[in-house]
């Protein structure tokens, strides 16, 4: 028993040495782990449990070392647990950059996170964060703030409630209430990451930048600060007083003046009345052009009404060239007088009238038209007829009214129904001559088309000068109001703020009026006409080259009574009321009243008719909308069709 007994002690010491000696060993390898805290000075070192259990005290001038960093403060307790408090003054250094202020800081070893409250300052060569609590890791060199901070550097101040500084990467994050400052502009925001070295500001959350004369907003995207250029992809906008822009995407260049926006883009000139959309939209607001492709639109809106127009492209510029538009000019000398006033056709008459003819050529396409415009000066469109008092149809007008017997009254009976309906197409609510001084140019480019209520048309190009709101269509081009087509290889709208206006055909022009049974076609057709509209109302007509016309006429009981048809090198059509009044033929008159029961298919139609419905606009999603070549067009060799029945009416 005795061996026994003596046998179990010696082994229990055995066991008990070799834990105290792996004990001992475990610690000394955690002890190396942590980096303790180096004392390099102060002025008084004290450890007192009734003070502050296991911890030294350090008081005056303390300077300390810990993983790293210099510390320096008023007083210090350095725990046993690995963990330091400093108070008053505190100053942290570390590397060669960075710099801490605080009046407490409670730093931890082991997780190596030192918080920093009260009068917080962190420097980082050109950029300082303040706040009132921040807490620093010393393993990712990161910086968070909770309570709200700022952060500044050489050019920008920026603060937010949350917040946080990655040291390493020069980059600021801010979240919550966010205020920031640049040398151009303002900031308020939700989300922004900041970049102090490229001065970048990375949007993501809903942004404000904005100064005295313009806003953007973005909910994502960036912003180079320093060369103001931003890249805004989730809901961005740009406006100012004169301009609003908006799309899917918007890249900005402000130095340049340059922008670009993309996917359902849309820029309003609030100053013109103008807004331009489309699925690319570039813009300069030093130059001030715009241009739009893929869906482009111009909408230029009233109180009253709104223009709806569709092009492969669209150009808006400053409307600042001085010169007149690219128009033919015709001028006309007449050596004798040959006139013949009808009512109800003209008679067979001798011609003793001589034209000299001038014209500076139409170009086919708006470019040419433009370059030609710029190169050189045209002369200007000879005034209203009627009030000029120089040009053929005012010798005409004073002839009529010297002799009586060329006196006509009204013909009831006629009822070439143009007045009304082409007038009230150059409304001045709607296209008011526009005197400010940044009035507009809008070009559009190929497969023109076009809506309002009262008008549609298409062409191949367009020129709208919103100075004068004359508008200038290209290549084949048609215009429609209510019951009635003008068509010619170029057509200008003039609409002055004083009457009257003017609309110029030039080259195989042709108008068509369908009477109000919708079965009829009265029709005026010539080389070049020039209608003149007053009060809204075309008031006159002059046809200038190969003038024909076809119009039923009524008795005074509005019964069709046969067809009137005329030739003559030149007429002149007096309305009134959207009625004709009065018909003036020049040069070799040839016509006749033909009774209903006369007619025959081919008297009714001039030749070149083509009364082109299919191609009209009917709404504003129309105007996208591309007739395909070859779509069946009305013709009339028998008899004419109702479009609302299936079978011809005789």
């Amino acid at each position: 028993m005795i061996k026994k007994s003596t046998y179990i002690p010696a082994v229990a010491r055995i066991v008990l040495i070799g834990l105290s000696c792996l004990l001992a060993f475990t610690g000394n390898s955690l002890a190396q782990n942590r980096k303790k805290v180096e004392i390099l000075h102060c002025d008084v070192l004290d450890f007192n449990e009734h003070i502050i259990a296991n911890a030294q005290r350090l008081l005056g001038n303390v300077n300390i070392t810990v993983d790293g960093a210099l510390m320096w403060c008023d007083s210090l307790y350095s725990y046993t647990n690995n963990m330091v408090d400093a108070f008053g003054n505190v100053h942290i250094v570390r590397g060669d950059t960075l710099n801490m202020f605080a009046d407490f800081v409670n730093y931890n070893g082991d997780t190596k996170l030192a918080k920093a409250r009260r009068h917080v300052k962190l420097i980082d060569k050109q950029v300082t964060l303040t706040t009132d609590s921040l807490d620093y890791s010393m393993v990712n060199d990161l910086a968070s703030y909770n309570y709200s901070g700022t952060v500044k550097d050489s050019t920008n101040v920026l603060t937010s409630v949350i917040g946080q500084y990655y040291v390493n990467q020069k980059k600021a994050y801010f979240k919550t209430k966010v205020d920031g400052v640049t040398k151009d502009y303002k900031i308020k925001s939700d989300t922004l990451i900041y970049f102090t070295n490229s001065k970048k500001v990375f949007i993501e959350g809903p942004t404000h930048i904005f100064n005295e004369k313009d806003t953007l907003y973005a909910e994502y995207g960036w912003y180079d600060s320093m060369k103001s250029y931003a890249k805004l992809t989730k809901k961005p906008r740009i406006w100012n007083i004169k301009q609003n822009v908006k799309a899917d995407s918007i890249f900005y260049d402000k130095e340049k003046g340059e922008g670009l926006a993309m996917g359902h883009a849309r820029i309003q000139d609030t100053e013109n009345s103008i807004i331009v959309l489309g699925n690319q939209v570039q813009y300069n607001d030093l130059t001030k052009i715009a241009s739009a492709s893929d869906s482009a639109v111009l909408i230029q809106y009233s109180k009253t009404d709104s223009l709806f127009l569709h092009a492969d492209r669209l150009r808006t510029m400053p409307d600042t060239i001085p010169l007149k538009k690219p128009v033919l000019i015709l001028k006309e000398t007449l050596v004798k007088k040959d006139i013949s006033v009808i009512k109800g056709g003209p008679t067979k008459k001798k011609s003793t009238k001589k034209f000299i003819k001038t014209a500076a050529t139409v170009s086919d396409t708006l470019t040419s038209a433009i370059s030609q415009h710029e190169a050189q000066a045209v002369k200007p469109i000879s005034k209203d007829t009627l009030t000029s008092g120089v040009v053929v149809p005012d010798s005409l007008t004073s002839v009529a009214s010297k002799n009586e017997s060329l006196a006509v009254k009204p013909l009831k009976s006629d009822t070439l129904k143009l007045g009304t309906a082409l007038g009230d197409s150059l409304k001045t609510d709607s296209l008011a001559a526009n005197t400010m001084k940044n009035a507009r140019l809008v070009l559009a480019y190929y497969n023109v088309r076009f809506f309002r209520d009262d008008l549609q048309g298409k062409c191949d190009s367009l020129a709208y000068w919103s100075k004068d709101s004359t508008i200038q269509l290209y290549t084949n081009p048609v215009i429609w109001s209510g019951k009635n087509q003008i068509s010619a290889n170029y057509i200008e709208m003039i609409n002055r703020s004083k009457d009257p206006k003017e609309i110029h055909m030039n080259d195989d022009a042709f108008i068509i009026s369908m009477d109000d049974d919708s079965l009829r076609f009265n029709q005026i057709k010539g080389k070049n006409m020039i209608g003149y509209i007053r009060l809204n109302k075309l008031n006159k007509i002059d046809v200038n080259g190969n003038g024909q016309s076809n119009y039923y006429a009524h008795d005074d009981k509005g019964e069709i009574i046969g067809l009137n048809k005329a030739e003559s090198s030149n007429i002149t059509i007096y309305m009134n009321e959207g009625k004709v009044k009065k018909i003036v033929f020049i040069k070799s008159p040839d016509g006749e009243l033909k009774p209903m029961a006369d007619i025959e298919d081919g008297d009714k139609l001039l030749p070149g008719f083509n009364w082109q419905a299919e191609l009209r606009p009917k709404n504003k999603e129309d105007i996208f909308r591309s007739p395909l070549p070859g779509s069946p067009k009305l013709t009339l060799p028998k008899a004419i069709t109702n479009p609302t029945q299936e079978k011809p009416l005789e």
